[in-house]
């Protein structure tokens, strides 16, 4: 059953990778971007991280990540799961790795974080083609 109010979506962010430091638990994001580009389609891309940040949170709360063309509304992605807040003060801090990540064609991609049941947040991703150089 949904609870009354949902998480409060702090980040949402696109990356290469991520690094959490064994002694602070500090998470580092690296090569952030906001588009994609390959030389030819379909092509495989070969890592991606997003790291969500959530608050305000009650208990075990089930959510969702999720990628698909805007165009198509095909899935690339997606991935259940449950954040366990110990009260509502405390941040979670969620890191998904895709890798081989396949795109059929350049184009517009949203990717979307849900918890219980509710779009928290969303974002585009463009993917184009690299122009051959003249």
């Amino acid at each position: 059953m949904p609870s009354v109010n949902p998480p409060l979506l702090l980040a949402l962010v696109l990356c290469d990778s991520t690094i959490r430091e064994a002694g602070s638990g500090k998470i580092s994001l690296i090569g952030t971007f906001n588009s994609l580009f390959a030389h030819n389609f379909p092509c495989v891309h070969p890592t991606m991280s997003v790291y969500v940040a959530l608050s305000d949170g009650r208990g075990k709360v089930p959510c969702q990540l999720r990628m698909t063309s805007l165009e198509t509304g095909a899935q690339v992605f997606g991935v259940n799961g449950q954040v366990d807040f110990k009260d509502p003060t405390s941040v979670a801090e969620l890191c998904f790795q895709f890798n081989q990540m396949p795109l059929e064609k350049p184009g517009i991609y949203s990717i979307e974080f849900s918890a219980d049941g509710e779009l928290l947040g969303t974002r585009k991703l463009k993917v184009d083609q690299v122009k051959p150089q003249p």
